[in-house]
């Protein structure tokens, strides 16, 4: 799926300033921290929008303060990812 936000020439110019050719990248990053912050979201989902590891995921997500009380069940979840992606 695309999704495609109409931005204000003058909205755009400010952050095209700001990230540059990143603009696209960093507000898809900023998206997947709010809907991860919101509950929306999972850390596995978070990986899966910014094509990166699970590990990258959480470390992305904590370098944005973006952290949510995780249950058993979301360690779980994630312990079994880990080991679909190491082989174990």
């Amino acid at each position: 799926m695309t999704l495609s936000i109409d931005l204000p020439a003058e909205i755009e110019s400010t952050l095209r300033s700001h990230f540059g050719a990143r603009l696209e990248e960093r507000a898809k990053q900023d998206l997947a921290a709010a809907w991860f912050s919101e509950g929306r979201i999972t850390s596995r989902q978070v990986a899966a929008l910014l094509e990166m590891s699970l590990f990258e995921a959480h470390a992305f997500l904590k370098s944005r303060g973006a952290s949510l009380p995780m249950s058993i069940a979301d360690v779980e979840a994630d312990l079994d990812s880990l080991r679909e992606t190491t082989g174990q």
